[in-house]
């Protein structure tokens, strides 16, 4: 049985895989989190430092509270762009939730993917390096069956995405749009947008972003 969204506000879906294992799923979907790091017992564990409820970190990093505090008890995974969000509600940065993989070249190999380690159905590959004065981000999603990002949007910047394999549905502020391989979408980020894999196959996307997400990389000397 797959996940359903029905009736189920959009920033909640982005739940754990389902029980039996869909359909097309590669090795690299298969591909567990070595590190077993809880996004869920690190988001609390701040928020209580900062004194915050629930509803005011909520307000702060625009999401609900309902989503966090599911997040916060392991039902439902930010994406990377949520994380984010939250990192910064939290005054902090992503690298408090996860460590992206650096860039030791500006070539990415093939035969050595750059996973992005994180408590999440969703498998996020880097396609981008670290360079001077960067603007954008790039990345691989691997998005399951039945999984569904959480709505989201940033107060400045673009999205681009392009769909390798599969099929999703992206909802970009009132419109829906049926998202297949070759098929691409590109919008503002302040308005409001989704991806949710309604199929039962794997879906594989390229996601391009402004500005950064990533803080830059620190070096043995621990400048950037």
């Amino acid at each position: 049985m797959f996940l359903t969204t029905t009736g189920m506000p959009l920033e909640l879906r982005h739940q754990l895989l389902p029980m039996n294992e869909p359909t097309g799923m590669t090795n690299q979907a298969k591909r567990t989190n070595p590190f077993k790091r809880s996004i869920g017992s690190l988001l609390k564990a701040r928020r209580l430092e900062l004194g915050l409820t629930l509803q005011e970190l909520a307000d702060r990093a625009e999401l609900s509270a309902a989503f966090l505090s599911q997040a916060e008890r392991g039902k439902a995974t930010p994406s990377i762009v949520s994380l984010i969000n939250i990192a910064k509600a939290l005054e902090t940065d992503i690298h408090y939730f996860i460590t992206p993989p650096a860039a030791t070249s500006l070539v990415r190999r093939a035969d050595d993917p750059q996973f992005i380690e994180m408590d999440s159905p969703v498998v996020y590959k880097r396609l981008d390096a670290d360079i001077r004065n960067q603007r954008m981000n790039a990345l691989i999603m691997e998005i399951p069956p039945g999984i569904a990002l959480p709505v989201v949007h940033r107060e400045e910047g673009e999205d681009f995405f392009y769909v390798l394999e599969g099929e999703v549905e992206q909802s970009i502020g009132d419109q829906v749009f049926t998202l297949r391989q070759g098929d691409s979408a590109h919008h503002n980020t302040q308005v409001d947008h989704d991806v949710v894999n309604k199929s039962e196959r794997l879906a594989k996307l390229i996601w391009v972003g402004t500005p950064v997400l990533f803080p830059p990389s620190l070096d043995s000397n621990g400048k950037r």
